[in-house]
């Protein structure tokens, strides 16, 4: 058999993307997408400090137990039916059309808000953090000053745009760099959260107070900081609650909007090789891997500062600290590892989970383009992929357009709140659900020759976690509805599901105009997209 006769890779004729992500690609990328490093910024940055009487570890467990439904429904449904294009495929074939657009543009939709926003996290959390501990550490205030300039609006949006120019050239080079320079930069990232574990490890109250002292005690002029840090937190308004279960399930929102995302690689389906097996199991170990590492995190870091400690400091102006924007808990780590080089490693490489969503986002998104304009609801420019690159080159510079755009409304206006769209997500994934309940009723075909079709008694275990999985979204909806910090005033739950709809309005134009044409759009829907 000739060479040609047995490629390494295998070519989706209809849209000339590759299979090349392997387990580490995917898992990988997965985990990119959740970023554990942003979830615990997040959540110890704004839990104990906004939600009175959380328990983040609770908080932890609780959102995993409601997310693992959600990342088997979407395992299963991306191992039956392993194309590009994610929700958009599964709603589509099982509940139709204009079901499916209505879904998945309502993703792309947010993705185009949200591409601005991680990429403004690399300089607030990711390139602040580093320059102000390296200015600590060595005594150099201008390190200082430039972090700091690192979390002003002109500085995010400098860096976040040109993080984006470059993955949109990254990505249009072919999936194969993207992987390479992901699978390396991972491994940072990864270091820095090993190393925080491991700082904490042991760790009493008087040491990590003892270390902030040292270190941040001359860049704020107090010789006891730590100390001021919880008399300054008192005195703002901010005092310790006992523990309130509301409160720890409404902080779940912080958890969610990293961990939801552990699903990304169903959006390159057409892209993954043994898709079949690989999706099935690649999203649930996710959820676990990265929930794992957040419970652990929290519970010593918690342990070592203290609730009081971390909620005053949050409340404490920065200026106060000599800083622009709060310490992170990176910092804190930093500050308590006494050495420099550790210190360095682990700022160093939280840098690359400061921007970790945005990579999936376009590269999503793009997938989702492509999708829509090779069945017909999209202009046919949208379908073109470099024949040697094998990349949807405009697609993808929509993605990055779209994403600057969203980059300085974020930065530079007060209309877009970081929770605000996982609202508008959790349509779309009570959506997925709903297909995953009918998929052995409306595809029949599909689901008996899928590597999903095991049942309890006569019910498929599929239509069950479906159920399950409904249910847990409805559960966040509650969250997000009454999370004060959500910024889901009634105004902006209309704006999310105006733009839930919207995807209904695109088909039927898209439908109508391909009709005037002789074309009927709804007979791409009939099977699914090819290889």
């Amino acid at each position: 058999m000739t060479t040609a006769e047995t490629p390494e890779v295998f070519v989706r004729k209809a849209s000339g993307l590759v299979r090349t992500a392997g387990v580490y690609d995917v898992l990988a990328y997965n985990i990119n997408f959740t970023s554990i490093g942003l979830l615990l910024a997040f959540l110890i940055l704004l839990g104990p400090a906004y939600y009175p009487g959380i328990s983040m570890a609770w908080s932890t467990i609780i959102c995993v137990l409601l997310i693992l439904p959600l990342s088997l429904v979407f395992g299963y449904l991306a191992s039956a039916m392993p194309r590009s294009g994610g929700d958009y495929v599964y709603v589509s074939r099982v509940l139709g059309p204009a079901w499916g657009m209505m879904s998945n543009f309502n993703t792309t939709m947010w993705w185009f808000f949200y591409g601005g926003v991680p990429s403004a996290f690399l300089a607030l959390y990711g390139l602040a953090p580093f320059f102000r501990t390296m200015g600590i550490f060595t005594g150099n205030l201008g390190l200082i000053d430039v972090g700091n300039w690192f979390a002003s609006p002109v500085g995010m949006f400098i860096f976040g745009t040109l993080l984006i120019t470059l993955l949109i050239v990254i990505f249009a080079m072919g999936m194969k760099s993207f992987f390479r320079i992901q699978n390396t930069l991972i491994i940072f990232a990864t270091i820095s959260t090993i190393l925080t574990i491991l700082i904490f490890i042991g760790r009493s109250q008087s040491d990590v107070f003892a270390a902030f002292n040292r270190f941040l005690g001359p860049l704020a002029g107090k010789e006891d900081v730590a100390a001021y840090v919880l008399a300054a937190g008192k005195e703002a308004g901010f005092s310790l609650a006992p523990f309130s279960l509301r409160s720890t399930l409404l902080a779940m929102t912080w958890i969610y909007l990293n961990l939801s995302f552990m699903q990304s690689s169903a959006y390159i389906g057409s892209e993954v090789k043994d898709a079949r097996r690989l999706q099935l199991w690649s999203m649930p170990a996710t959820v676990i891997i990265v929930g794992v590492g957040v419970l652990i995190t929290v519970l010593l870091l918690g342990n070592a500062y203290g609730y009081e400690f971390l909620g005053a400091l949050t409340w404490v102006d920065p200026a106060e600290l000599g800083m622009s924007s709060t310490p992170i808990y990176t910092e804190l780590a930093a500050y308590t590892s006494g050495n420099m080089v550790i210190a360095f490693l682990i700022t160093f490489g939280f840098i690359f989970w400061s921007y970790a969503w945005l990579p999936g986002q376009i590269l999503n998104g793009s997938r989702n383009i492509l999708a829509y304009s090779m069945d017909g609801l999209f202009p046919t420019w949208f379908r073109k992929v470099h024949p040697k690159l094998h990349t949807p080159i405009p697609a993808l510079a929509t993605m990055g357009i779209m994403s600057i755009l969203a980059l300085a409304i974020y930065v530079f206006t007060p209309y877009f709140a970081t929770l605000v769209g996982i609202f508008g997500y959790i349509l779309s994934f009570s959506m997925v659900s709903i297909a995953a309940i009918l998929l052995p009723y409306r595809l029949p075909d599909v689901y008996e020759t899928s590597a999903v079709k095991s049942r309890i008694g006569k019910l498929p275990v599929i239509s069950l976690i479906g159920v399950v999985s409904l249910i847990s979204c409805i559960i966040m909806a509650w969250a997000y509805i009454n999370d004060p910090m959500s910024g889901l005033t009634p105004t902006m739950i209309v704006f999310d599901i105006i733009i839930f709809l919207s995807g209904l309005g695109v088909y039927y134009l898209a439908k109508w105009i391909q009709s005037r044409r002789g074309v009927d759009v709804s007979l791409s829907y009939k099977e699914l997209p090819s290889e």
